[in-house]
């Protein structure tokens, strides 16, 4: 089994917990991302897509169903991230949102993300 050299991120009222299974990584956030992970955010969505490329995976997801709060910033960097992943050679990877459908936030802002690469992107909202 191949491990990703990815650890989570945890600080207070924020954490990212990345797991690799069955050709997918999926990165759960839970809390609020606010200025204080805005840095600290830019810089595991490269590790993320360094670790996709590495281990050749098919889709990389995140798991917002108990993140409450991600202010435009953070945003910023996965729009970043998004351009990156979309001009990769060979179309990278997919990559897949799940939102709580109780936080309404989250699909009008992630459904805005989806438009930067429709080809890439795709938003799902889970039932809870």
């Amino acid at each position: 089994m191949q491990n990703l050299d990815l650890e989570p991120l945890v600080y207070t009222g924020f954490q990212l917990t990345p797991q690799l299974a069955n050709g997918q990584i999926t990165v759960t956030f839970s809390g609020n991302g606010d200025m204080s992970a805005v840095e600290t955010l830019g810089r595991f969505l490269k590790r993320v897509h360094s670790e996709a490329a590495k281990h050749k995976v098919l889709e990389v997801a995140f798991d917002f169903r108990d993140l409450y709060f991600m202010n435009s910033s953070c945003f910023k960097a996965f729009v970043t991230w998004i351009d990156v992943v979309s001009r990769a050679e060979g179309g990278a990877y997919h990559i897949r949102f799940l939102t709580n459908p109780r936080l309404h936030w989250q699909r009008r802002s992630l459904e805005a993300l989806r438009c930067l690469a429709p080809n890439v992107v795709r938003v799902e909202a889970l039932v809870l």
